[in-house]
């Protein structure tokens, strides 16, 4: 089923057809990725970066209970490990409805994360479908994946939480691009506040 299809969506791994990123250039560190003169116009600078270090180790505490609750998640998230960059996944008994949070730390020690990592895995064909995204809480976000799904009520959405880290929200299973989007908007909000302590 389409709505599974989440459990290995990462920005660090091409999976079926989950979306995937770019293996690093050699040579390419996160520092030196930041600070490379010239930078593609096209991804937004992050005004004021957030610190999820905290969160590498249980990405599920990205997403306090009741945030989750909120959003019709009343079962606890389960870690999910496929890939270098930590996430959580959560579901509802019956029902195909799910969330995931993807932390893009692995892309950001192999110099392949921020938004600029998905821009670049664009340009590599590693990504077939990149669109801007609307800003949440003042982060600017982007949907990406191997195709663009969200037509089938799967969304996939990425934050940019600093120049070189990205935290995906994805919410699938739902039943148009309305909402589904509107629930990864939804959880990145609570993703973002969590992050900043709210």
């Amino acid at each position: 089923m389409a709505a599974l299809v989440f459990v290995s969506v990462a920005v660090a791994g091409c999976t079926g057809e989950t979306p995937g990123t770019a293996t690093p250039t050699p040579g390419t560190s996160p520092s030196s990725a930041s600070s490379a003169a010239p930078e593609d116009p096209n991804v937004p600078k992050v005004a004021i970066p957030l610190d999820a270090s905290a969160y590498v180790g249980d990405a599920c505490k990205l997403l306090p209970a009741a945030s989750a609750a909120e959003l019709g998640f009343t079962e606890p998230g389960k870690p999910r490990s496929e890939t270098s960059n930590p996430g959580c996944g959560w579901s509802i008994r019956g029902k195909a409805d799910t969330l995931q949070i993807i932390l893009g730390s692995g892309n950001r020690e192999k110099g392949m994360g921020g938004l600029a990592g998905l821009h670049k895995a664009k340009k590599a064909g590693q990504l077939r479908f990149l669109e801007p995204g609307p800003d949440v809480d003042g982060y600017p976000t982007v949907y990406y994946g191997i195709q663009d799904r969200r037509a089938g009520g799967n969304c996939d959405l990425a934050v940019g939480v600093a120049d070189d880290l990205t935290i995906n929200t994805l919410a699938g299973g739902y039943g148009n691009e309305q909402e589904s989007c509107g629930t990864a908007q939804k959880l990145a909000s609570a993703v973002i506040k969590t992050l900043k302590g709210a």
